[in-house]
């Protein structure tokens, strides 16, 4: 199973978890912020990052060790991977960049080129969905499937949280959403209107069921996280400026009382 130039099992030098250790020896209560680019923030105390920290360690030593799951990483070779752009970014949700091929193959070679800070957040989703493609109960309501998926999703995006805030990952408006949005209760319907694949049918069935909470996503997306472009009123056109040649032809008011230039009276003294 071990293609040429890729690594299976990984000892990872990019994603040592070990070196994050260090939340600030000392400070317990420290806080860590992520401020999106309409100025937003929200905040997290290292006691909560460090939670996070543990469950990515430990989701990282089963893709290392599970002898049933093969999990195809980057490794060494980064020659398929692209960068993404805020603009055009489906390639950065953690949904499009996973594919688990099987019960025993998880694809996770194809990650962002430009978000190598994140590795470990898609790391956390591949093994999270590889547990509901293997133990998952199939037949669930969309609700519930919607709901499974959430928690998906919500191991990416503490992976995303160790990111921003501890490992150097650059903004990028796109996932920054994804943490804003569940720290909102918008995760679900987040999800409905992205057509998540790992969801299908059900995401369209879910929007239809519940129409108020997707209007609310909408409001909040388009005034927190318009796409580009998105939201900008059109400026009203400029009127045309009078035609001056026009203005030069039109005759000066007669000032005697009907009398044409060169007729009697036309210079009467009044």
């Amino acid at each position: 199973m071990q293609g040429a130039g890729y690594v299976i099992r990984i000892r990872a030098t990019a994603i040592r978890l070990a070196a994050c250790a260090v939340l600030v020896p000392g400070t317990a209560a420290a806080q860590y912020t992520i401020t999106a680019e309409n100025g937003d923030t929200v905040q997290f105390e290292s006691a909560e990052l460090r939670v996070m920290l543990d469950t990515a360690r430990a989701l990282w030593a089963d893709l290392e060790q599970d002898p049933a799951v093969a999990y195809y990483t980057p490794g060494a070779n980064r020659a398929g991977r692209q960068t993404v752009s805020r603009e055009n970014p489906e390639a950065s949700y953690p949904w499009n960049a996973v594919q688990v091929v099987d019960d025993t193959v998880a694809d996770v070679m194809h990650l962002p080129a430009n978000l190598r800070e994140a590795d470990r957040a898609y790391y956390n989703y591949a093994v999270q969905r590889m547990r509901v493609v293997r133990w998952g109960d199939p037949d669930v309501s969309c609700d519930s499937l919607l709901a499974q998926e959430e928690k998906v999703v919500g191991s990416f995006i503490d992976g995303w949280i160790l990111s921003r805030t501890l490992f150097g990952a650059p903004p990028f408006e796109p996932l920054d959403e994804l943490v804003f949005a569940r720290r909102a209760g918008l995760l679900r319907p987040l999800l409905a209107r992205r057509n998540d694949p790992q969801v299908g049918a059900c995401a369209g069935q879910w929007a239809d069921e519940n129409p108020e909470r997707i209007a609310a996503y909408e409001t909040w997306r388009l005034e927190k996280f318009p796409l580009p472009g998105e939201g900008q009123e059109e400026e009203p056109a400029e009127e045309p400026a009078p035609d001056t040649d026009e203005a030069d032809q039109e005759q000066a008011p007669d000032d005697s009382e009907g009398a044409q230039p060169g007729e009697p009276g036309a210079n009467r003294d009044r």
